[in-house]
Parts: structure tokens; sequence; C-alpha cells
């Protein structure tokens, strides 16, 4: 078969798989160097939505907590763009390791000349003439002062640093479910509290009135136990919109519309929360150790380093093998099929300043890195001196709020038997109402805050990859 015959059937071959391959699929892109398989090295433990089908929740399964961050994690646009981003840097590392390998290419033009013109022997003729020339050309850098290496060293770097972000990215996922399934579980809650308050003061109107009939009360107390109904009214009716907004917020977190229906299955809080234990030097280095967004900034800086060596290596001369096989075929004239070998030096002697600049530039990048380095060291380190003292406080808020819910409604009851035996006012027995209403929901807001507070924490620490730290009492 001739070079001509190869090159159109190589060109129908590529043309048929351009038309019939799904864009998305990597059979006619095969990964030859394994980019893929070095991302998921640098991922471990974590599952690319990418490769898997995502499950959908539905409103007759109860969703847990875990059931509810492996969706998220699946469908979630944020981790999805990070994951996406991750793949594009894998390519590029494959792209630039792929210049160690030749470059071979094929040609081939098909002409054909009419009218008077001069032939290869410098003859003027008339008839016409065809000439067919093919080629094959194989090109090769064998060496570039580091060039080549530079760019796969920083590719792989920013290779460590899209892992990292991912990572980065899926945590704050965790995190953001964790603060939606519990901010849906508080406003249920929030809700149940807030239609007791109103019948709560349902009952007042009612022990009013009955007293008022009675001649044992003044129309003032009616008047005021029915103003303090309205208002459990508007702030159940207030309550109920903000469940519907958290409802959707926890949805859209999971990656579902809006209008999904949900139903939650939240463990409760227990009832003896463990003290915090750990010592603050040691949380520090653990999370300098395993936070993803300081190791993404590490990587970074490790990239404009071999962004250095390549500036340099631009002005540095390359060597490089080519060879070729060519076929001229030409009416009248001798064919001709010769093969061609060469090395060849490039060396770029005065770029006009070119290079030098470049490297400033790439040293300066470094220097931008660094910076951008430190001040991620130092926001890790506020972020664990938050998340501890956070967890601390939201420990003490539980123990204050069950002693404050016991409290009051013991205090409601009295005021209520008090009003009702003629010895309290109707202020004395909303008053008690109020502060009964007031402490249900300071403990709702205890018990969220302490959900968050324990995930806060764990994300400062830079494992909060899934549910699995969050599950039983056990603290970092």
């Amino acid at each position: 078969m001739t070079l001509t015959r190869i090159a159109i059937a190589t060109l129908i071959g590529v043309a048929c798989g351009i038309a019939l391959a799904d864009p998305t699929s990597d059979t006619f892109q095969p990964d030859v160097f394994g980019t893929r398989d070095a991302l998921h090295a640098r991922t471990p433990g974590l599952e690319d939505p990418f490769t898997e089908a995502c499950s959908v929740a539905t409103a007759t399964t109860p969703l847990k907590l875990n059931g509810a961050v492996n969706v998220a994690l699946c469908r979630n646009s944020a981790t999805r763009a990070a994951w996406a981003a991750a793949h594009q840097q894998a390519a590029a590392l494959g792209s630039a390791e792929s210049a160690w390998l030749p470059s071979i290419g094929v040609s081939d033009q098909e002409s054909r000349t009419y009218g008077p013109h001069v032939d290869a022997t410098g003859n003027v003729v008339d008839s016409p003439q065809n000439t067919n020339d093919a080629a094959l050309n194989l090109g090769w850098t064998l060496y570039d002062f580091g060039l080549r290496g530079g760019r796969i060293s920083s590719a792989s770097h920013l290779l460590d640093a899209s892992a990292a972000a991912t990572n980065s990215a899926v945590q704050q996922t965790v995190f953001n479910v964790v603060q939606a399934f519990y901010g849906v579980v508080a406003q249920d809650a929030a809700l149940i509290a807030a239609k007791t308050a109103e019948d709560a003061a349902q009952r007042s109107v009612d022990i009013t009135q009955a007293l008022q009939t009675g001649g044992a009360a003044a129309l003032g107390d009616v008047l005021q136990a029915k103003t303090a109904y309205d208002q459990a009214v508007i702030a159940r009716i207030q309550t109920a919109q903000a469940d519907k907004s958290a409802q959707a917020q926890l949805a859209v977190t999971l990656g579902l519309p809006a209008d999904e229906p949900l139903k939650l299955l939240a463990e409760p809080v227990p009832s003896q929360v463990p003290a915090l234990s750990a010592r603050m030097s040691d949380l520090m280095s653990q999370a300098m150790r395993q936070r993803p967004d300081l190791a993404a900034a590490q990587a970074q800086r490790d990239s404009a380093i071999a962004d250095i060596t390549v500036a340099r290596a631009q002005g540095r001369p390359s060597v490089s093998v080519s060879a070729g096989r060519t076929r001229i075929d030409t009416t009248a004239i001798p064919l001709q099929n010769y093969s061609q070998i060469g090395v060849s030096v490039t060396w770029p002697i005065f770029t006009g300043f070119n290079v030098g600049y470049n490297v400033r530039q790439a040293q300066a990048a470094l220097e931008t890195r660094e910076v951008n380095a430190d001040q991620v060291r130092l926001a890790v380190s506020q972020d664990v001196w938050n998340g501890y003292y956070g967890m601390d406080a939201a420990n003490q808020q539980l123990a204050a709020t069950a002693t404050l819910v016991k409290t009051a409604s013991d205090n409601q009851e009295v005021a209520v038997g008090r009003y009702k035996a003629g010895v309290g006012t109707i202020v004395d027995l909303l008053t008690a109402q109020t502060a009964g209403a007031n402490a249900q929901q300071a403990r709702i807001a205890a018990e969220r805050n302490w959900q968050v507070a324990r995930a806060q924490l764990v994300l400062a620490l830079g494992r909060l990859t899934s549910a699995e730290p969050l599950t039983g009492n056990a603290l970092p």
C-alpha cells in the first residue's frame, strides 16, 4: 500500500472516529500515561462522582446524615466542578509528559498542472502533468536542558494542588450538608415548639375567658392573653416559612431541585457529651499535616519553583533528531523515493532579553505563592483555635439549656396554677409562657450549634471527607 493510500485510510478512520465517538468517552483518547490513576492516587478515600451513578434521595426513605453526605458528594455542583478541574489538570500533566515521545506526521499532496509550463528538465511542455508528493516525518527532541522536565514537574505539582483543592471542596461540601441538614432538623423542631407555644397561648385565652365569665378576671386580662396568642400565631407562621427555606437549602446543597421532598432521620443529641481533652498544640500539628488547602498552597509554590527552571531552559540550546521518508511521483519524471535523517541544534543567542524577564516573572510568582502559603498557614491556625473554643462553648450551651428548659417548664406550670387560684397575675402567666417558649428555642439552637461546631472543628483539622468523623460521641 502506498503512502497516499495509508494517509487516506488514516484520515477516513479519524473522521469516522470523530463522528461516532462520544465526546466524553476515552475510547479514542486513551490515557497512556495513567494520569487519571495518578489523580485518584492523590485523592485516597474520595469517590470520583464522574465514575459512578449518583443515587437520588426520596421522600419515602428516611435520609440520615451520612446518606445526605453521599448524595451531595456525587451531585453537588461545587464538588463536581472541583473534580472536573482536577481531571483537566491531570490531562495537562499527560500533555506535558507527551513531550518525551517523538512526533510522527504523514502528509500527502496530489496536483495536476494544465497549459504550458516548465517541467523538471527545464523544457516548456503543454501536456498535463500529475504530481503526487507523500511524506512520513519524525521529530524527536533529545535534550533541552530541563525544559520538558520542568514543565512536567510544574504540571505534576499543579495536579497535587488540584487534588488537594478537590479534597478541600469535598470537605466544605460535607460541612455545608451538616449545616443544612441540622438546619432543617432545627427548623422542624422550632416549628413544633412554635405550635406548642401557640397552643399554650390559646389555653391562656380560654382560662382568662372562663375566669372573666365567673367574675374572677378583668377584660384586660383577656385582651392581654389574646394579644399573646396573636403574637404566637405570627411566630408560628414565620417559623413555618423558615422551615420551608431550610428544606430548599438542603435540597440544593445535595444537588437536587429546591422542591425535592425529603424525609430526614437525625441522630438525637446525647444527654451527656464528652469534654474536649485534646491539647491545642496537638490539634494545630494535625491541621498542618492534614489541611488540604494548605497542601494545595504548598504544591502551587513547588510548581512555581519548577516554572523558574522552565523559564531558564527557554534560553538554552536544544538538540533534536529528525527523520523522514519522501515519495514524489511526477508524470514523465523518474520516481523519487528517498529517506532523510538529521540532527539539529537550536540555540536562542539573543531574544531581546525576553528570557531574562520570563525568569524574573517566574521568580516573582514564586514569591507570591510563598506569601499565599504563609497566609493559608495562619488561617489554618485560626480555624483550629476558633473551632476548638466554638466546640467548648457548644458543650457548655447544651448543659445550660438543659437546665433552662426544665426550670422554664416548671415555672410555667406554677404560673398557670397560681393564676387559676387567683393569686397570680396575667403578666406573670404570659411572662412564664414567653420564657418557656424562649427556653425551647434556645435548646433547639444549642443542639444545632453543637452538631455544626463538631463539624467545624473536624473541618478545621482537615479530615471531614465524610460523615464518619461525626458518628458517635468521639471528639478530637
